[in-house]
C-alpha cells in the first residue's frame, strides 16, 4: 500500500500539505506529542497525579485495555487529519501510520491481529475510502501483523461532532457487529483496533465489546490523536 501511494502521490508534509518532507520544519515546531505520565486507560497526559486514570476514565467502564495516542488533536494535527479524510491526501497515511506503529513498539505490545473501526457505507461512498483501514494496513505491514477487516457498521449513525458523550454512546450502541465467519479467527487473540481520533471512546469501546464478546482475549486501541469532549 505504501509503495502504491508513494508512486501516485508526491511526498508532502502530512500536516500542511506542502511539497517535501513530512513533517516540514514549520509544522514540526507546532506538533505536541503525547509524552510523560499518561492515563493507563485512554493515554492522555495526567501530570504528576498518583492516580492511574484521568477523571474521565474513572467515570467510564471501558472494556479495552489501553489507548495509544500519538498527538493532541489540535492545530496542525487537526489540519493534517482534515487533509487526509476530506481532501484526498492519501499519502498522509504513510507518515501517520509510521508514528502510530512507533508508539505501539515503544509500548511493547504483542498482538496477533490488527483491525480497524468500520465506516458506514454512506461515508465510504462520500470519501471513497476508509481512512482507518489505510492506517491499519500500513501499521500491520510495519509490525508484521496481519490486518483483518473484522467489523461492520449496521444501520445509520448521526455525525458525532455535535453530540455529547452520552449521545455518542447511545448512537453507536448496537451499530457494530463482527463479520460472519471471523469468530474462530479472533478466538483468544490479542487485537489492536485502529482509528484516527479518540474523543469520548464511545466507538472504540463498542468495537472492543463486539471483539471481546466474540472471543478476543484483549483489545488495545491505536489512534493518531486524542481529544476530550467535556459536555
Amino acid at each position: 500500500m505504501e509503495k502504491i501511494i508513494e508512486f501516485f502521490f508526491p511526498p508532502r508534509c502530512a500536516f500542511c500539505g506542502r511539497l517535501g518532507k513530512s513533517p516540514c520544519d514549520d509544522c514540526k515546531k507546532n506538533i505536541r506529542f503525547i509524552t510523560g505520565n499518561t492515563c493507563q486507560k485512554c493515554g492522555i497526559p495526567i501530570g504528576d497525579t498518583t492516580l492511574p486514570f484521568c477523571p474521565s476514565c474513572l467515570r467510564e467502564n471501558f472494556v479495552f485495555e489501553r489507548v495509544f495516542p500519538v498527538f493532541y488533536y489540535e492545530g496542525v494535527v487537526r489540519r493534517g487529519v482534515h487533509l487526509f479524510k476530506y481532501r484526498g491526501f492519501y499519502q498522509n497515511a504513510i507518515t501517520f501510520s509510521r508514528l502510530m506503529a512507533k508508539k505501539i513498539i515503544e509500548a511493547n505490545i504483542n498482538a496477533d491481529i490488527i483491525t480497524f473501526v468500520p465506516t458506514s457505507y454512506e461515508r465510504f461512498l462520500q470519501r471513497g475510502f476508509n481512512h482507518s483501514s489505510l492506517l491499519a494496513k500500513n501499521i500491520g505491514k510495519i509490525l508484521k501483523i496481519p490486518t483483518v477487516d473484522l467489523l461492520a457498521r449496521v444501520g445509520f449513525t448521526k455525525p458525532f461532532y455535535n453530540l455529547s458523550r452520552q449521545e455518542r454512546q447511545k448512537e453507536i450502541k448496537g451499530k457494530i457487529e463482527l463479520k460472519k465467519g471471523y469468530e474462530n479467527i479472533i478466538k483468544d487473540k490479542r487485537v489492536i483496533l485502529v482509528d484516527d481520533i479518540f474523543t469520548t471512546g464511545a466507538t472504540a469501546n463498542e468495537c472492543s465489546k463486539v471483539l471481546l464478546e466474540n472471543g478476543a482475549k484483549c483489545v488495545f486501541v491505536s489512534v493518531l490523536a486524542i481529544t476530550k469532549l467535556t459536555k
